[in-house]
């Protein structure tokens, strides 16, 4: 149980922040302890202020009276004189209370003060000899046999460091607390988004990080509902509308009839070729798997325009005739030949036309058919939308041709917009930035 525990986040925070905080508890007493730390209070701090109040009181006094006031600092464990310079003689010795006096001084009476403290005797606790130049003369001072004081553990010591450790042990706890609890609902969510495809979006909360990794699990959550549920309504349709010719294409033989009309059954398969052609289109315009190359648009518009025209359509192209365009070259084909046959199928004259100002094209398929109603211009964008189901001028359609281009004018950070013309027809404005 505790291994599993620590195989979450939450508790890998708090293990390292426990851990991390006993270590650092342990190597502040550490410090405390081993030969060469910081001097612990009150040595040297004492003795230091001592002999540097005697040191600069000197200073201040005559020379004829320095010896009365020497005889007045004696005792408290110093042995304070002054001797001539010529007959100092420092003691051999070093220890660690002396160069922590000798600091300690330096410190006190400034670093132009040449001060020097020696070990005076073999000993484990040698006494300790301070020399103080001070004209002709040198200042002496011998302390008594000292031991290097253990620092002062006390409860307050204690508390201050356990409190230290408890307080960031419990803000480390709460930090990982805020930081697991998103990543937790969103693990919760993926798991239920794997049985029930419609969940509602997650709440975007906790670190940057995690809300961005939040805001992207709800935008795959839309994104893979809307693509289920397209494909779910691209079957239903398709299924729909292939029982019709399957349906008269089994009457003719099962019927009794010796001969069979050839001429219905082809026109039958060619209307379940266009649809399941269709669905197929569908399926493969967002799929963006065609690489982006430079395509001259305004080439392509005036060529498809002539085969149309060669084919007894009445279509012609206005606009310049080298327009470059980066895109995926078999899409934006498969788009203008989609908006053609669509104004081609309810008009007779049918007009192209391509701009380009401050980098913006701009391409209208503009025709002279019946037109839309205002109110269904956005409707009929939408997947398997059909203005009239049961006319059969264009037999095979299922309602995907306009979704399909608006899908790859998406894919190409374009825009798809349908309005009528005045006094009749409709136009098919496609904008590219």
């Amino acid at each position: 149980m505790i291994l599993r525990h620590f195989g979450t986040i939450r508790g890998q925070i708090l293990a390292i922040v426990a851990g991390s905080s006993v270590l650092t508890f342990l190597l502040f007493l550490l410090l405390l302890f081993i030969p060469g730390g910081p001097p612990s209070p009150p040595w040297p701090w004492q003795t230091t202020y001592r002999v540097a109040g005697v040191v600069q009181m000197l200073r201040a006094t005559p020379v004829d009276q320095r010896a009365r006031l020497l005889d007045s600092t004696q005792g408290l464990g110093l042995g304070i004189k002054l001797v001539p310079a010529a007959t100092a003689v420092p003691c051999a010795g070093s220890s660690l209370n002396a160069r922590d006096l000798q600091t300690a001084l330096q410190a006190e009476l400034g670093q132009g003060q040449p001060v020097s403290a020696h070990a005076c005797g073999a000993d484990e606790r040698p006494a300790i000899q301070v020399l103080v130049p001070m004209g002709d003369s040198t200042l002496e001072v011998r302390t008594a046999r000292i031991e290097h004081e253990p620092p002062r553990l006390s409860f307050p010591f204690f508390g201050a460091l356990l409190f230290l450790c408890v307080g960031v042990t419990a803000l480390s706890a709460w930090a990982a607390w805020r930081v697991v609890r998103p990543l937790r609902r969103l693990s919760d969510q993926a798991e239920a988004f794997g049985r029930d495809i419609v969940v509602a979006p997650i709440q975007e909360e906790g670190p940057l990080e995690i809300r961005r990794a939040a805001h992207a699990f709800n935008l795959m959550q839309e994104r893979i509902t809307a693509s289920i549920e397209g494909r779910t309504r691209m079957l239903a349709a398709v299924s729909h509308d292939l029982r019709t010719p399957l349906t008269r294409m089994r009457l003719q033989l099962e019927t009794d009839r010796k001969e069979i009309s050839r001429e219905k059954l082809i026109r039958d398969i060619s209307l379940l070729q266009t649809m399941v052609s269709s669905a197929l289109a569908y399926l493969s315009s967002s799929s963006q798997t065609e690489k982006k190359e430079w395509l001259d648009l305004g080439a392509l518009l005036s060529t498809l325009c002539d085969d149309y025209e060669d084919a007894g359509a009445h279509i012609a192209y206005e606009g310049p005739l080298h327009l470059p365009f980066l895109c995926r070259p078999e899409a934006i084909q498969r788009v203008m030949c989609n908006l053609i046959d669509n104004a081609l199928g309810f008009a007779a004259h049918v007009t192209v036309n391509a701009t380009v100002e401050d980098g913006v094209i701009t391409v209208e398929v503009a025709d002279d058919g019946p037109g839309i109603a205002p109110e269904r211009l956005k409707d009929v964008i939408e997947p398997f939308f059909r203005l009239d189901p049961s006319r059969s001028d264009r037999p095979g359609s299922v309602g995907l041709g306009l979704s399909i281009v608006n899908d790859i004018v998406q894919a190409h950070n374009g825009t798809l917009t349908l309005s009528n013309r005045v006094p009749h027809g409709l136009i098919a404005r496609l904008v590219f930035c």
